[in-house]
């Protein structure tokens, strides 16, 4: 039996009163049932269904299942299925199949490859999809996404299943159809409790029970045939007008007085006693309440306390998570054509272009490392090694940001939906590093060899220059990874990024240097400076640093040092990208 008891929740106003979601909230559903939570918007019923999965924490109140409280010890994740609202929380380049695959490596550890193949097998079946198995989730149509999204909560077989507007924007018959679904996903599972939160009152017939609430108060819980008798209306459909004609608590209490005699007369909770009429409130003097006791064969409590507990399955550690998604990411970018093409255009790309702005001065660079000095070779050939050396940093920076601006805010939603699951943020993180950062420290390295190829050998400490740039597009993914974890959209994180990037080309230094007492202020932040600075620093033994110096009048970090600040830069972007994902959304 899951009890919810006297749940309230505030939402913290601004420059207003709090606005209280949820007040005073109770009712119950044994094992095997389907509960259906309607109210007109904004009547809290995405916040109870949030309270009841553990994503938002209530003012007061207690939720107990099997005599346990659930706000002190919450649910194992796999004991939970959670259905969120909204159709972009689906990972579209892998097939059906594979979308719960992924889902139950991730929530699963210990299981034979043929258990896990079994469980999958088993939910394709129940949701109706074992005909399109093989297809993938881009081609689906609404109703088969929908299907999907339940499938994909029913992988570790939970106990309570939360599905959030399964229905909307679906035709009648879909909807119908997937009020049976619910019905059978109950069934599956003889302790499992089913929670739909609606907007819809078509065929409600098709719960066990409905709440109805508004604004945060509960208004009545039954079954659906005794809606309108409680309501005093001819159809379902009018019930939300009905509610709005009287203020929201008076419903509320109108409800708690009684409560007692529906449950009674419904068998709800266990209560046996019958109804043969309910006390009278003077508000309610237009409401006639006469209520017939439901047949023996309804009205019998179902025994789920009875039924066996299935052992809950182990979530697979940090790096068994991480492990599966970074796989994961692989398949899809070479399953993503459009992706694929940009990063490889990116990796010829950067350095043809770098080579093409070198080639006019590589003879005087040569001329200059052979010993040349006079004004009309050193200058020209000292300042294009200086601004070839902070392009080959901009390009792999700017390679990061393409990378990683957007990547944790455009799946936002498969993150949301797989952290209920019991995907880690520290996991998904560590898979997304795991993902970027080869191809970024490909990118830089390659870039420097290629451009020493080219020009027959760059100046500069081998070490400090081929580091250095791969290094800076690391850090600088880092930043681009927190900025996009704490976006509320991927266009805002992209846009942020870039102008992060613009700064970072302004004030680097390379350009015109800031005073020196200015610089030590500003280029602690600025990750470009530590690329490019600790490579002309490796400089000082060749004719190229004195002119570079005169002309830029930067403080030059050391290539050891800069190598730490930009391990620092990193560092701060994968803090802020923790913290971005521990955020609820």
């Amino acid at each position: 039996m899951l009890e919810i008891n006297n749940l309230s929740h505030v939402v913290p106003g601004k420059n207003k009163e709090p606005l209280r979601v949820l007040e005073q909230v109770s009712f119950m559903a044994p094992g095997g049932h389907v509960l259906a939570v309607i109210g007109p918007s904004g009547s809290g019923k995405t916040t109870l269904l949030r309270i009841l999965a553990g994503l938002t924490e209530p003012e007061g109140g207690t939720i107990t299942l099997r005599s346990r409280d659930l706000l002190k010890q919450p649910l194992y994740p796999n004991q939970l299925g959670w259905v969120p609202s909204g159709d972009d929380n689906l990972i579209e380049h892998l097939t059906v199949r594979e979308n719960l695959i992924s889902a139950a490596l991730l929530r699963g550890a210990g299981r034979t490859r043929d258990e896990l193949l079994s469980r999958v097998s088993h939910v394709l079946v129940t949701v109706g999809l074992e005909n399109i198995a093989t297809e993938r989730t881009s081609t689906l149509a609404l109703p088969q996404r929908r299907r999907l999204k339940l499938g994909l909560a029913l992988v570790a077989d939970p106990v309570i299943v939360l599905c959030d507007d399964f229905t909307v924007g679906l035709d009648v018959r879909s909807e119908r159809e997937f009020e049976a679904l619910l019905k059978l996903v109950a069934s599956d599972r003889p302790d499992r409790i089913v929670v739909h939160a609606t907007d819809s009152l078509a065929n409600l017939a098709a719960y066990d029970t409905v709440v109805v609430l508004h604004e945060g108060y509960v208004a009545f819980h039954g079954p659906a045939r005794a809606i309108p008798h409680y309501f005093t209306v001819p159809t379902y459909d009018e019930v939300y007008a009905r509610l709005a004609k009287r203020p929201a608590q008076r419903w509320g209490d109108s409800w708690m007085k009684h409560r007692d005699a529906y449950y009674a007369a419904f068998k709800l909770g266990g209560a046996a006693e019958s109804l043969s009429a309910a006390e009278e409130d003077p508000d309610d003097a237009d409401r006639t309440i006469v209520m017939k006791q439901k047949s023996e064969e309804e009205a019998t409590p179902k025994k789920t306390d009875e039924a066996e507990v299935k052992p809950i399955i182990p979530l697979p550690g940090l790096f068994g998570q991480a492990q599966h998604l970074v796989k994961r990411r692989w398949s899809l970018l070479r399953r993503s054509p459009r992706e694929w093409i940009v990063h490889a255009s990116l990796l010829a790309g950067g350095p043809a272009i770098a080579a093409l702005l070198l080639w006019p001065n590589k003879k005087l660079i040569k001329e200059a490392a052979g010993g040349v000095t006079t004004p009309e070779v050193l200058w020209p050939a000292s300042h294009t090694v200086s601004m070839i050396t902070l392009l080959q940093v901009l390009l792999v920076m700017f390679m990061a940001l393409r990378l990683g601006a957007r990547e944790i805010a455009a799946r936002r939603a498969i993150y949301e939906r797989e952290r209920v699951g019991g995907v880690s943020p520290a996991a998904w993180l560590l898979g997304t590093l795991l993902f970027m950062l080869p191809i970024i420290l490909v990118q830089g390295v390659w870039m420097e060899m290629f451009l020493d190829i080219v020009s027959g050998g760059l100046p500069g400490a081998g070490l400090a220059k081929l580091l250095l740039p791969a290094l800076s597009g690391a850090a600088f993914l880092a930043l681009c990874l927190g900025i996009s974890a704490n976006s509320s959209t991927s266009e805002r994180a992209h846009s942020v990024s870039l102008t992060l990037l613009s700064i970072n080309v302004l004030l680097c230094g390379a350009l015109l240097g800031f005073p020196t007492a200015l610089g030590h202020v500003v280029h602690p932040f600025i990750t470009a400076h530590y690329g490019w600075s600790g490579i002309i620093d490796s400089l000082q033994k060749t004719p190229f640093f004195e002119p570079i110096d005169l002309f830029v009048k930067t403080w030059f970090a050391a290539p050891n040092l800069a190598m730490i600040m930009l391990g620092v830069h990193f560092l701060v972007g994968v803090v802020m990208a923790y913290v971005g994902l521990r955020r609820r959304a």
